[in-house]
């Protein structure tokens, strides 16, 4: 280990139970996790997490991405050995996360209030589809689901194609994302009044407070958005352009950029034509403008064109590959892989938290545990013999 991976983690002290299983809420605790909490995810005896059945293979690359530096604890809170084990855990936890329907905890007689009374100082996240009340509060909800239901689709894709989703699953990551800054919130209010609260979001709240500009203009002029491909909606060219061999983005939408731009592409006839000299003008006659363009930058590869936009001060960046992204110079310099030990597995490569702390270490510290390794150290911090961890074995409750 490093001296840097050395330094002090933030969290280091704080206390998490882990009650979640799929994206959101593992992704939750693994930036805490990553931030130096003892997090102890909560697993089905035999069966674990759902994301552990991926590929029919309990430790493949989803589950351990977002559950590396956990511990896992296997406990059927259900029974009543069970549930005096949980209790016992949640009166020692600063923080607990789930990600169940609202009610289900509450039906078990473990929702906030229920656990509060166990420990004043909880905080109690809980991440669902569509919210703790409100008509939806029962729906089931995924991250497709949420890009659907949440606009997110309406406006992605190209204009005479259908809703398309994004690539990548953002409710589950932009949920889990808030819930750790609610807790975060949390945890710095209980230092001034030292009790804890319940804190929730959800995937179809996440949905539309990423719509941002595209909200704020509904909401002003009520003018449904249309979808734009890659383009910018206030600005241009600010977008994907074909070149010789693949794709290039430009960001060159304000006046200052885009005649830099325009001299960079030995174009400066486009600053004085009438149809592109100010913004409004590229917005209205925008598809002539983009054949402009794209003309130009199919003559030559997309590496030929970030030289020369580079040295122009342009904005721009080609469209990678996950080969081209992970050879790239700048994620290698920024150390974005990191590599964790497992006894089993050996080296495991995964994607670092994309945050740096200059007084403190995120870091991952070690893979995703093997269904219930820890389960004997857990109860034995709680004060379980050897013998009585065996018998709680023998009736399926570990």
């Amino acid at each position: 280990m490093t001296a840097k991976q050395q330094a002090a983690a933030p969290l280091e002290g704080l206390r998490v139970l882990d009650l979640t299983e799929y994206m959101a809420g593992p992704y939750c605790t693994a930036i805490l996790a990553d931030m130096g909490a003892e997090v102890i995810k909560v697993e089905r005896p035999g069966k674990g997490d759902s994301i552990r059945e991926l590929r029919g293979n309990p430790r493949n690359p989803q589950f351990l991405y977002i559950n590396r530096n956990k511990k896992s604890l296997t406990l059927d809170y259900k029974q009543p050995e069970g549930r005096e084990v949980f209790l016992k855990l949640v009166r020692g936890m600063d923080v607990l996360v789930e990600n169940y329907r609202p009610s289900v905890m509450p039906k078990a007689g473990l929702g906030f209030e229920q656990l509060s009374a166990e420990n004043p100082r909880l905080i109690y996240a809980q991440l669902s589809g569509f919210g703790y009340d409100g008509p939806y509060r029962e729906k089931g909800g995924f991250d497709l689901i949420g890009q659907a239901m949440g606009g997110v689709m309406h406006v992605t894709g190209e204009p005479d194609g259908p809703p398309t989703s994004v690539g990548l699953p953002i409710c589950d990551l932009g949920t889990g994302m808030w819930a750790v800054q609610g807790i975060l919130a949390a945890l710095h209010q209980r230092h001034r009044t030292g009790q804890g609260q319940r804190v929730e979001c959800s995937l179809l709240e996440t949905a539309v407070a990423f719509s941002s500009w595209t909200s704020a203009n509904w909401l002003a002029d009520r003018v449904e958005p249309t979808r734009q491909g890659s383009r910018h909606r206030q600005s241009a060219p600010y977008q994907r352009f074909a070149t010789q061999d693949s794709y290039i983005v430009v960001g060159a939408g304000n006046q200052s950029l885009f005649e830099r731009f325009c001299r960079a592409l030995g174009k400066p006839e486009w600053i004085e034509d009438p149809r592109f000299a100010k913004n409004t003008g590229r917005m209205e006659h925008r598809e002539a403008l983009e054949r402009e363009i794209e003309a130009v930058f199919r003559a030559r590869p997309t590496a030929h064109w970030e030289r020369v936009l580079d040295e122009a001060g342009i904005p721009c960046g080609g469209v990678k590959n996950y080969a081209e992204l992970f050879s790239d110079p700048q994620i290698k310099h920024r150390e974005m892989v990191v590599m964790a030990e497992d006894p089993e597995l050996g080296p495991v490569p995964h994607l670092r938290m994309p945050l740096r702390l200059s007084g403190g270490t995120v870091t991952v510290r070690r893979a995703a545990p093997a269904l219930g390794a820890h389960t004997g150290e857990v109860l034995a911090g709680l004060g379980y013999g050897p013998a009585e961890i065996e018998a709680l074995r023998a009736r399926k409750v570990l």
